[in-house]
Formats: C-alpha cells, structure tokens, sequence
C-alpha cells in the first residue's frame, strides 16, 4: 500500500450519513507478548466510551445502526489489537452502513484513539506520515553507491551501482619515473592511486542522474548522502541543485534497518530544518505580499475557496469553529444571518478541506510551529 497524499485523499472521501469508524492503537515491541496486551485494552477502553455514548442517542435507528456495526467489527477489532499482527502503528476504517472495511499498518507510533464521525478521521494518521515520511539514504564508498528507501518506519534496499574498475591492463608504477629521472615507489603508487580516484570521481558523477530519478520516482522529501565526506560531496555537487545533507559516517556493510537506526537522529534533524524552512518561506511569503498567509481567519477563508495549495498546521494545536449551510468552515467570523453549526475539530475539518482540493498538508512538529504560535498554529502558502 502506497501512503501519499492520494491515499490519504480516499480515505477522507470515506462518508456515511450514519458514521464512519476510524479506530487507531499502537503495538508497543517493548511489551511482554500478552492476549490482553495494555495498548489493546486502551483501544477497548476507547470503544466502551464510543458504545457509552451512542447509546444515550435519542435516534433508535441510528443508535441500533451503530451498535450493530461495533459487533459484526468485531473480528477485525480483534486483529487489530492482536499481539501477534505485523505492524506497529495500526488503524481500521468502516463505514457504518457497510461496505469496505480499510485496515493499514505502519511501522511507527500512531495516537490510540477511536472516533465516529461522518468522515474517516484522519488527522492522527497524517502526523504520524509527516514524522516519518519518504526519505532516500545514499550510502557512498569507494566500492560504490547503495540506495536505501526510508519511510514509515521501514527501511529497503532499492538500487546499488558498484564501483568496478578494471586496472588488469594498466601499467605497474614503480621504478623510475618518466625520461629516468628517480622517482620513489611511493610516489608513483600516489600517482596510481590519483588515477583511480579520477575513475571515481567520474563514477560518482556519473551516478547522480540515477540518485535524482530515484528520489523523485519515490517521491524522497530529503536525501541523505552517507559516508566519507570527500565521497559525499562529490555526488552532492553533481546533485545539485537538489538539496542534500551530508553525514560522514561509514555504515555501507551494515543492513537496511540498521543504517536507518544509525542515522535516525541526522535524519530527525533534517526534517526538523525542512519544516523551519517551509514556516520561514510562508512568513516571507505573507509578510511581502506574496503567496502566503498566517493565522486561522485568514487561512480558513482561503482554505473555503480553494486557494490554498499547502496547509501547514501546528502537531498541538486544538480549534474549534463552526460549519455554514454553504458547507463552509469559520472560527470567528461566521457570517450574519447564516445558519451555523459547532465544529468541535476544526484541525481535521481543515485537514479534509485541503486534501479535498488536492492541496498538500504539513503536520509541524512543536519546535517548527513555534514562530506560528502567534497565528493560531495556521498557515498556508496559496495557489494565487
């Protein structure tokens, strides 16, 4: 299952009148295996507390609806939360009228929650891709170029070129150098290392059209280029302009996972930059004029008519707003007159809007939000 902005776009199309399911828990790997593991029962206690309040529903239609829907759930439930199931972050999506049940994994954390709304809910699930989205590590050595893909917790090999050169026919270096002058073993050895380093040198070069396909094939949002740093910035000029970071470790020997592991925090910070960065350009942005605005108002506005081509909003931010019978969403600028309804979730009445009209959202972690703490938490960069 490919997740991107397409999947998450079906997945908010999911509607029903009576409501959708959309159940979220994280398996914890630390804990002893257990039929009733404590993320289990969390998501089970989340379920009693949705049974609890549909059943003081007036509408017995509905309320029966519901309830009968939680228990022919059952089963998937029960996988949902087995110890023994692949995946660490899992969620289960179910419309209530029937249909198609969607049940994902990842292999990172996703809040444990369970809601029913007339939606799929998907704003923990959105987090939980921005903090773990694609990113290429380019592993770079003298024996060659090994890419990894990275996303969502899982780390795969996808490409290695070697570094073959064949020195059978070259000329031995030693003794005296040209015209009989003396020259020392080690200086003509230090010439035929020069030559092979030339080889190099163009292999790399030479490689980075393939890295560049591969990153935008898999859609990477950053690429690390990993190993010597004399290596590394060879292929990062021949990269550019594509942006890269440069780590100098050497981790080529070491499995997928495991490189992974290595680099987890450079690969954190990195995307921490690019978030900064991304707040950074819709401040210019909005400040000069430009394609950006800042603050809820403002962006849900736009957000109402289509303008906005990226959402960014702040991972801890909580709003609440209403809904006008022209469908559109408001904090406190409800027009006069209109028939409104409360909105308790904003944030993920925002998410869905975007999604709806192909915009792309971002999820800011609490340190790139912060210059947003002023604005709500909201801002976006607009289409025009």
């Amino acid at each position: 299952m490919v997740f991107d902005q397409t999947f998450l776009r079906e997945l908010v199309s999911m509607k029903d009148e009576v409501g959708v399911v959309s159940l979220y828990t994280t398996a914890d790997p630390r804990e002893e295996p257990s039929t009733r593991p404590a993320w289990g029962i969390r998501l089970r206690n989340e379920l009693s507390a949705m049974r609890d309040r549909v059943a003081s529903w007036p509408d017995r239609d509905r309320r029966a609806a519901v309830l009968s829907r939680l228990e022919e759930l059952e089963p998937d439930i029960r996988e949902l939360v087995d110890a023994a199931a692949t995946g660490i972050g899992r969620a289960l999506f179910a419309a209530v009228t029937g249909g198609e049940v969607r049940k994902i994994s990842l292999q990172v954390p996703i809040q444990d929650s369970a809601v029913l709304e007339s939606t799929a809910y998907v704003r923990p699930l959105v987090t939980a891709m921005a903090t773990s989205a694609p990113a290429g590590l380019v592993l770079v050595s003298r024996d060659g170029v090994r890419l990894i893909d990275y996303r969502f917790g899982v780390a795969e090999d996808v490409a290695r070129t070697a570094f073959d050169l064949d020195t059978e026919n070259w000329r031995q270096m030693r003794g005296p150098g040209p015209g009989g002058t003396t020259q020392t073993d080690s200086t003509q050895v230090d010439r035929y290392q020069r030559r092979i380093d030339d080889h190099l040198r163009r292999f790399l070069q030479g490689v980075a059209p393939e890295v560049s396909h591969r990153a935008t094939a898999l859609s990477w949002t950053d690429v690390l280029l990993i190993g010597d740093a004399a290596l590394t910035e060879i292929l990062a000029s021949a990269l550019h302009p594509m942006k890269v970071v440069q780590v100098d470790t050497i981790v080529d020997a070491l499995p997928a996972p495991e490189v992974a592991e290595h680099v987890a925090a450079e690969l954190v910070a990195t995307r921490e930059r690019r978030d900064a960065a991304l707040v950074a350009r819709v401040q210019d942005e909005a400040l000069s004029g430009g394609k950006g605005v800042l603050g809820l108002n403002q962006t849900l506005s736009l957000l109402n008519d289509g303008r906005v081509d990226h959402l960014l909003l702040d991972e801890n931010g909580r709003w609440s707003g209403t809904r006008g019978a022209d469908g559109y969403l408001y904090f406190d600028q409800t027009p006069q007159s209109m028939a409104v309804e409360h909105e308790p979730d904003l944030g993920e009445r925002m998410i869905e809007a975007a999604l709806d009209s192909s915009a792309l959202v971002t999820v800011l972690g609490a340190e790139a939000a912060q210059p947003l703490a002023p604005h709500n938490g909201v801002a976006a960069l607009l289409r025009w």
